[in-house]
């Protein structure tokens, strides 16, 4: 019986001081992490619109279930465009996209994460976001863009989110949408 309780006594301790490492390590790397974390979300920001300042928009996006934030971008006090973070549902799990939108045109879609099978997110990943770059930002237009061979889930999960941050930009945000061939 004192065996027994010297053995869960020694185990509480070392579970303690395990914990208390884990909190320090935590304490010491969580903020470096956010920077970082943020670093790479501005990045991929800059990627689809420009380098910006961005703040987000607050509004009710529950008829827009794809869309996690829009995000104004401005220089100096004006508005430049909007960038929309975006999340679908792929062949293999969730697809993370950014989607800029300048002057009624799409500017720029960027995946920044998948768990897609070889394809999207590999060599054919460019050819086919590099579609939609130019295009006027409504819906009809981003889903008119041709899917991937061999990815056809994925690239329409792609063109249904695209599409409706094109159809946000419309309704909500008022955006008047480039006529096609004058992008």
């Amino acid at each position: 019986m004192r065996e027994t309780i010297h053995l869960a006594v020694r185990l509480m301790l070392f579970a303690l001081v395990a914990a208390i490492l884990l909190a320090v390590v935590n304490a010491v790397t969580a903020e470096p992490i956010a920077r970082n974390d943020q670093a790479k979300v501005n990045a991929a920001r800059a990627q689809v619109l420009g380098d910006y300042t961005f703040t987000e928009l607050e509004g009710d996006l529950s008829e827009y279930s794809e869309i996690l934030g829009v995000y104004r971008a401005t220089e100096g006090d004006q508005t430049v465009g909007y960038v929309y973070e975006l999340k679908s549902k792929g062949y293999g799990g969730q697809i993370s996209l950014s989607v800029g939108i300048r002057d009624g045109a799409i500017s720029g879609v960027r995946i920044s994460t998948h768990s897609e099978t070889k394809g999207l997110g590999t060599s054919a990943e460019a050819p086919f976001l590099e579609q939609f770059t130019g295009l006027p930002a409504s819906e009809e237009s981003a889903l008119g863009v041709d899917a991937m061979s061999g990815a056809t889930v994925s690239s329409n999960a792609v063109k249904t989110a695209v599409a409706q941050a094109c159809r946000h930009a419309e309704e909500i945000l008022g955006l008047s949408i480039a006529k096609e061939g004058s992008v």
